[in-house]
């Protein structure tokens, strides 16, 4: 008997005291409670030290630079190995140097100068890793567009022969290989995951390597039609990327040629001076 009169009373205090908190307690508002539901339960991890330092060696990040580092498939980690590599190699003809004055050797350059030269060629090469990113980027686009304009190709010639759009895209894109066909196929995933038409996702991935013949395919298509009206325009994308890497290697080789007219004159001018040096050595001798 004593135990039930305990029961009832321990039940008869927690219901007075859930009346009395939920009479004088706070709700927390309906909005509150449906953003914590929305909130993403992946918390944040803070950066290590290794992570602080790659970013700020990488130095300052701008869209030029991502757009490089992406067409290159290179991380930041990656660009900053390349910048110690080559601050390495810039410095190192001036570390050798002073080595070998150190040891006793003779050089030419004095041993001032080359304490100098070391940091210098250092910061060059430092630098001169933003150009060399530069560079790769500029050839990674290049083959870029020559895939590209093969990828239209095949994506006209699927839709000759009775194929889809989409489907016509994913199976031109499944055929070829290499880093852009790899692209492609990304991103007609990631069209096909989220459901949105291919030509969005393609720009995007054009504003992404900065090729910028992407993002006017994405802007052609976005005002085509279907069927042969699309076929017209990927068939004249695709003849109007071919002309203009054709143009570009046309312009290429011809400021290579002109660069070759600068040696060729020295070759000519000391073969002169070669064969002209003894006849005049004898005409001004005794």
């Amino acid at each position: 008997m004593l135990l039930v009169m305990v029961l009832a009373g321990a039940i008869a205090g927690a219901g007075v005291l859930l009346v009395v908190r939920g009479a004088i307690g706070e709700t927390a508002p309906l909005a509150a409670i449906v953003a914590e539901l929305h909130r993403p339960r992946v918390e944040a991890v803070p950066a290590s030290r290794r992570d602080v330092w790659v970013r700020r060696l990488a130095g300052q990040s701008t869209p030029q630079r991502d757009q490089d580092l992406a067409a290159c498939e290179r991380t930041a980690d990656r660009f900053v190995q390349d910048r110690l590599v080559w601050a390495a190699l810039g410095a190192s003809p001036g570390a050798g140097l002073l080595l070998l004055s150190a040891g006793g050797a003779a050089t030419v350059v004095p041993a001032g100068m080359l304490v100098l030269g070391v940091p210098i060629g250092a910061v060059a090469g430092w630098f001169y890793a933003r150009l060399d990113l530069r560079s790769d980027a500029e050839r990674a686009r290049r083959e870029f567009r020559h895939a590209l304009a093969a990828y239209l190709e095949l994506v006209t010639i699927l839709m000759a022969g009775g194929a889809g759009v989409e489907t016509a895209m994913f199976d031109a894109a499944a055929i070829g290989e290499g880093p852009a066909f790899r692209h492609l196929r990304t991103a007609l995933s990631a069209a096909q995951a989220r459901r949105e038409p291919p030509w969005h996702l393609l720009g995007e991935l054009g504003d992404r390597l900065g090729v910028s013949e992407l993002a006017e395919l994405h802007a052609s298509m976005s005002l085509a039609g279907d069927g042969a009206q699309v076929r017209d325009t990927l068939s004249a994308k695709a003849n109007g990327i071919r002309l203009r890497d054709l143009a570009a290697i046309e312009t290429e080789a011809q400021a290579r040629s002109e660069t070759m007219v600068l040696p060729v004159v020295l070759m000519f001018t000391g073969f002169l001076v070669l064969i002209g040096y003894p006849a005049l050595a004898a005409l001004s001798g005794p």
